[in-house]
């Protein structure tokens, strides 16, 4: 199975800008305020470190995944510790987006539809992608969608240009303060640090010296469609409104009215947010029964998909509601554990050891 760079390019940014879009504006906008976008760059920033990390890691090593090369770099013991915290953050993050997929459908479009029967759909649609094609099939489903999303968002922005307002932006830092900027900026930061994942998609690069680029000018793509979309929904609804809403970047949509007859642009959000979610849940299988199978010597890896699809279902009906579902494991998780830890701490800490054994081995 391989890839070219600019279908990781992507993948990456397809994981990257759905999801942050809809799921972390709300947060962030209750701890910025009108100064939200500031937290954007802030997360920016903080996710270009990540994929420095993570870029200048995986050549130490091409050809082989983040389950190879840990065991490698740190032994046997330390380096399955390093899978575990990896594979656990693999397996949470499937039931919770197949959750909040159902519940915005739910909420949106399909009120009185079984929350199971909208759950089952998608996982038969993601087991097939990741079954048939591989990294190689989701790859392409990436090309065609990719430019489709990016592309439905652009759209989305233009059309909404005549309902900004600016003065919904001021004060600039005076409601907010530096504390406030950095505990917004973590939550778009934790969505937007799927680049780590660049750890098990580096294996399958056609040429994996020159993926770099690629993770990172989707990480700028990805952060600068968020931060201009944070703007215009702060800019269009307000931030005393839109920090009580779910989902602002929804919300902006449903103000917009071209030429007095072109309205309801609600679909280009769910089109976006559908192929996101997609995507993302395709390629975190994909990573998780390819990871899983590596880790515990399985040869076939597609086996793992019929177990860990039905599971994945089953953690999925747990959380009773929306809050649940997300609130809880973006504070509780994802924030304050997988951003610090799988996104910051352990590809430093993988990086400098490769790096040291790296020049040992040279000088030797």
């Amino acid at each position: 199975m391989k890839v070219t760079g600019l279908q990781v390019f992507w993948m990456i940014a397809i994981m990257d800008l759905g999801m942050t879009l809809i799921m972390t504006l709300t947060p962030s906008l209750q701890a910025a305020k009108q100064d939200v976008w500031i937290s954007m760059l802030v997360a920016g920033c903080i996710v270009l470190l990540v994929t420095l990390f993570v870029t200048k890691l995986a050549p130490l090593h091409p050809g082989q995944t983040l389950v190879q090369f840990s065991q490698e770099i740190l032994g046997k013991g330390f380096g399955s510790i390093v899978i575990v915290i990896y594979m656990i953050q693999w397996y949470t993050i499937i039931p919770i987006v197949l959750r909040q997929f159902n519940d915005l459908v739910s909420i949106m479009l399909l009120g009185n539809t079984p929350k199971l029967a909208i759950m089952i759909i998608l996982i038969l649609l993601i087991v097939y992608a990741t079954y048939a094609g591989g990294i190689e099939g989701i790859a392409r489903c990436c090309e065609i969608l990719g430019p489709i999303i990016l592309l439905m968002v652009l759209l989305v922005l233009a059309a909404s240009a005549k309902n900004i307002d600016l003065r919904n932006l001021l004060p600039v830092y005076a409601d907010s303060g530096i504390t406030s900027i950095i505990k917004g900026s973590l939550a778009p930061a934790s969505y937007l640090g799927h680049s780590v994942e660049y750890l098990m998609l580096a294996a399958f690069l056609q040429q994996p010296h020159k993926g770099s680029p690629y993770a990172f000018w989707a990480v700028i793509v990805a952060s600068f469609a968020v931060l201009l979309s944070t703007l215009m929904a702060v800019a269009t609804v307000g931030v005393n409104l839109s920090s009580n809403m779910w989902y602002p970047f929804f919300e902006m949509t449903r103000k917009i009215s071209l030429f007095g007859f072109l309205e309801n642009f609600d679909p280009l959000t769910i089109v976006i947010w559908v192929s996101s979610v997609f995507i993302k849940l395709a390629i975190y299988l994909f990573v998780s029964s390819y990871g899983t199978a590596q880790f515990l010597r399985i040869r076939n890896w597609k086996a793992l998909i019929w177990f860990i699809a039905p599971v994945m279902l089953a953690f999925a009906m747990l959380p009773k509601n929306a809050v649940e579902a997300t609130a809880n494991y973006l504070l509780n998780y994802w924030v304050p554990i997988a951003l610090p830890v799988n996104m910051l701490g352990l590809p430093l800490l993988l990086l400098v050891v490769g790096k040291i054994k790296q020049r040992k081995t040279q000088s030797a």
